[in-house]
């Protein structure tokens, strides 16, 4: 069976899907690509630990969990693609 995968941040998808989790996890990583270079800027130079939760492994029931600083929630979803 074949899947793709969606990502929905603050209840909005993005534009596209994407055929692999690694493809999803990048276009969030693309999207907030400032903010995390200032977070893991901020965690060498002080030494404290990022509050972002973004390298995970795909969830293996239900949508993959990432959060981003500042209250944003991202859902991965993987939905199985029908054919008729």
């Amino acid at each position: 069976m074949n899947f793709i995968y969606t990502v929905i941040e603050n209840g909005d998808p993005y534009p596209y899907a994407y055929t692999t989790y690694t493809q999803a996890v990048n276009a969030v990583k693309s999207k907030h690509k400032e903010t995390l270079l200032r977070d893991l800027q901020y965690t060498e130079e002080y030494g404290m630990y990022s509050v972002n939760v973004i390298d995970i492994p795909e969830a293996s029931e239900g949508p993959s969990y990432l959060y981003i600083e500042k209250g944003i929630n991202i859902y991965i979803y993987k939905l199985p693609i029908a054919y008729r």
